[in-house]
């Protein structure tokens, strides 16, 4: 989300949801749902980020077709339509998860609008994100490679002194996967970028060091103006005629 849901909800209904669910904690490599468990739970992390996957027919390999973390509620689709997960989730990185009962999150959504309005704007923002990534899938490796880094930056990257860095747990397969191209493909692009002063790479880590794209995000917040010494306004003395 573009905050974390928790936080945006009122005192009253986070305790309701704190009572509701449990605190899970899973390690990297966890998997948290698989696609077509039946009256799956709504997980909100609190912490670490889960990769969404789903396989189009079975025995196919899953592709990633999101990336999720703090203040994000997962299986909410699943939860408002009372059908199996329709994905499975991965932790990325070690992640601790509110695990809420399916039929309880229902109930809780039934009584309060708010959060229902809440969830229903963040999963549209998310919805518009998806199709644009969708509008360059015919595009050459390069240029969907950049817009997926791109809006990794805009989501979960974290300003350093030296430009952007993205630590969510993704390897180059993850990446490759994310964006439908072959792992090879990934490894030679990402290898350009990093000869070219783009960025650099470290253990399922990414610095952005040069702004990716032009249509992208600045790799540094915008500096406000420095404020002009305030100037005080002089009284004046009205001349008074003598004599």
């Amino acid at each position: 989300m573009g905050g974390d849901f928790l936080a945006a909800v009122t005192e009253r209904q986070r305790q309701r949801l704190l009572e509701l669910g449990k605190h899970v904690d899973h390690a990297a490599g966890t998997t948290l749902l698989n696609q077509g468990d039946p009256a799956p739970p709504v997980l909100i992390p609190r912490s670490g980020f889960v990769k969404a996957l789903r396989a189009a027919q079975g025995g196919t390999p899953p592709v990633i077709v999101d990336l999720l973390g703090a203040g994000d509620v997962l299986g909410f689709e699943d939860c408002l339509a009372r059908q199996p997960s329709h994905l499975s989730y991965v932790a990325t990185k070690p992640v601790r998860v509110l695990e809420i009962p399916q039929n309880a999150f229902h109930g809780f959504l039934d009584d309060d609008d708010q959060a229902m309005a809440l969830i229903a704007v963040d999963l549209a923002v998310r919805q518009r994100l998806r199709n644009v990534a969708l509008g360059f899938a015919a595009a050459k490796v390069r240029i969907r490679l950049t817009v997926f880094l791109t809006r990794l930056q805009a989501l979960y990257g974290v300003p350093g002194e030296d430009g952007v860095v993205i630590d969510v747990g993704l390897n180059h397969t993850d990446i490759a996967s994310a964006i439908g191209a072959s792992p090879a493909s990934v490894n030679a692009e990402m290898a350009k970028l990093k000869n070219e002063g783009y960025l650099s790479t470290g253990y399922k880590t990414i610095h952005v060091k040069k702004r990716l794209r032009d249509d992208g995000p600045p790799l540094s917040l915008p500096v406000a103006p420095a404020s002009r010494p305030r100037r005080i306004p002089q009284m004046r003395i009205r001349r008074i005629a003598m004599g």
